[in-house]
């Protein structure tokens, strides 16, 4: 926010706060789909062992973050993606689930759409690398003591935006090869206009990579003869031209796959319910800081705030008048909405409130969910900005050491050496609470059943179910402004809360856009 995120360290720092992990200091390729497991110990000797036969364990599936563009499976190890943490909290005794971490193409690699797309190649590949993954995992983890059946999908901003995706996959009729998921900050950028806007993206990216050409089926068949340094080079270009703020690419509708944007698809009730006898178990959660870090400091003007807009949405979105009401909704600093609940004090908090609710917050607030099987959480220990909840997430004092004995210490892992155990006495009792919580949902599906107790500093609570979501069938009249029954995570420790950053006025409002824009565009179902 401001000229800071300008300089190298400003612009460091808001990567690594951002959940953008800075890429890898020997380079990224697309020849990475790969995929790491944790394994315990003990289950690959009783599988060895021809006179025992282990019960096979619950699996976690976990799907890294990074705005669709960058990070990886192992980009900030030791401290975050090690998979230890979570089998050594595991229940009823440590070891007692497998954690699986993978890759899938970013960036251009991965979310290239649009028609062209669409009638000439595959759009949204880095939906179908996670596809791939689980299915390996459906198809082999029994070998390794797994449990093809009590697969969890975890995943935070991109990877957690990704997981609904699958969910809604052609509909909701496609398995999505998890029966549980836990989403921590679901984000996406909303985008449908598969013919104009996306498409334009697309003959962008083939223009800086060389291949210019009105016909969609030539840019395709210029890409896949073009080498692999002007790919990445127009890359790294095409995000860089984008407006701070924006992405150029992320999951989009392809009118198959993803049908529409998931928000319409949850709303109209298609989404993968689980097998017959199996509902989907879903512990969501969103930090009380979402969208701060990603708010441009250029944007000081009423007419810079519609100019964004206008870089955000399609033309006709203007023409059609539902950008002034976006505008209207989010009024001017210093005057209030229509219905005088909102006023800003600056053109940052006017932005900071567009993207949390369009883009971060009303992801986890849905009627469609079944109260019954799912769980509400907002993590609110300072400085509570996005992607800071996965330090609690996978902190442990003792991490992984580096794969390869024989090879240099990372500077991570030196680093790791110093400030694990420094870090300890701060978020080692939020950390082992929220591992208890999450270790007992991916083993029974109810985060209860093995919490930490009483005993754990600062004391671990009962978390309870959702209220104030009135779903579909309910005999409840309505939902109401602020859902009830989310936990808390605080900096004193845990609490029951009515969350207030994602009501039920602004949810509504973009549900309602998000179908008005698809149907002036002629995308609606």
């Amino acid at each position: 926010m401001g000229p800071g995120n300008k300089s190298p360290i400003g612009a460091a720092l808001n990567q690594f706060l951002g959940g953008l992990p800075i890429p890898l200091f020997s380079g990224g390729s697309e020849d990475c789909l790969f995929l790491d497991l944790y394994v315990p110990g003990r289950t690959l000797r009783d599988l060895s062992d021809a006179s025992k036969k282990p019960s096979p364990l619950p699996v976690a599936f976990w799907i890294h973050g990074g705005a669709y563009l960058f990070g990886s499976k192992e980009s900030l190890q030791p401290f975050f993606y090690d998979g230890s943490s979570l089998l050594t909290q595991s229940v009823p005794s440590p070891g007692s689930m497998i954690f699986v971490s993978i890759n899938y193409r970013l960036g251009t690699y991965g979310w290239l759409a649009g028609t062209s797309m669409e009638n000439s190649a595959v759009p949204n590949v880095g939906l179908h690398d996670q596809r791939a993954a689980l299915q390996w995992v459906k198809d082999y983890i029994l070998l390794v003591g797994g449990d093809p059946k009590r697969v969890t999908a975890m995943g935070e901003s991109a990877g957690a935006g990704s997981i609904m995706h699958h969910l809604v996959a052609e509909g909701g009729k496609l398995d999505p090869m998890f029966q549980r998921a836990i989403l921590q900050s679901p984000a996406y950028q909303m985008a449908w206009d598969r013919n104009g806007t996306v498409d334009a993206i697309f003959k962008k990216f083939g223009g800086l990579a060389g291949c210019s050409s009105s016909s969609g089926e030539a840019v395709v068949n210029c890409l896949r003869k073009t080498s692999p340094d002007a790919l990445a080079k127009a890359n790294a270009a095409l995000q860089a031209s984008q407006m701070p703020g924006t992405f150029a690419v992320g999951p989009t509708p392809d009118g198959k796959f993803i049908r529409q944007m998931p928000l319409l698809e949850l709303a109209q009730g298609n989404f993968w319910k689980g097998q017959s006898g199996s509902e989907m178990s879903l512990l969501i959660s969103h930090v009380k800081d979402e969208s701060s870090l990603f708010v441009s400091g250029a944007i000081r003007t009423n007419e810079q705030f519609s100019g964004f807009l206008d870089t955000v949405f399609p033309n006709y979105t203007r023409e059609s008048g539902h950008t002034e009401k976006v505008e209207q909704f989010y009024p001017v600093p210093g005057k209030k909405s229509a219905d005088g609940k909102r006023k800003y004090d600056s053109q940052a908090t006017r932005m900071a409130a567009f993207l949390r609710d369009s883009c971060f917050t009303c992801n986890v607030r849905s009627e469609a969910y079944t109260p019954s099987r799912t769980y509400l959480m907002q993590y609110s220990v300072f400085p509570y900005l996005h992607a800071t909840d996965l330090l609690p997430t996978f902190f442990t004092s003792t991490p992984t050491p580096s794969s390869s004995s024989s090879s240099p210490q990372t500077i991570l892992d030196c680093l790791s050496t110093f400030f694990a155990p420094a870090l300890a006495p701060f978020v080692s009792g939020i950390s082992m609470a929220m591992q208890s919580y999450f270790a007992s949902f991916i083993v029974s599906g109810d985060p209860n059943t093995y919490r930490k107790g009483l005993l754990n500093l600062p004391p671990v609570i009962s978390w309870g179910k959702p209220s104030g979501i009135a779903t579909a069938g309910s005999k409840a009249a309505s939902s109401e402004e602020r859902m009830g029954g989310v936990l808390n995570v605080g900096d004193w420790g845990f609490t029951t809360v009515r969350d207030d950053q994602n009501e039920k006025t602004p949810c509504e409002f973009w549900k309602g856009f998000a179908r008005d824009v698809s149907e002036v565009g002629g995308y609606e179902l």
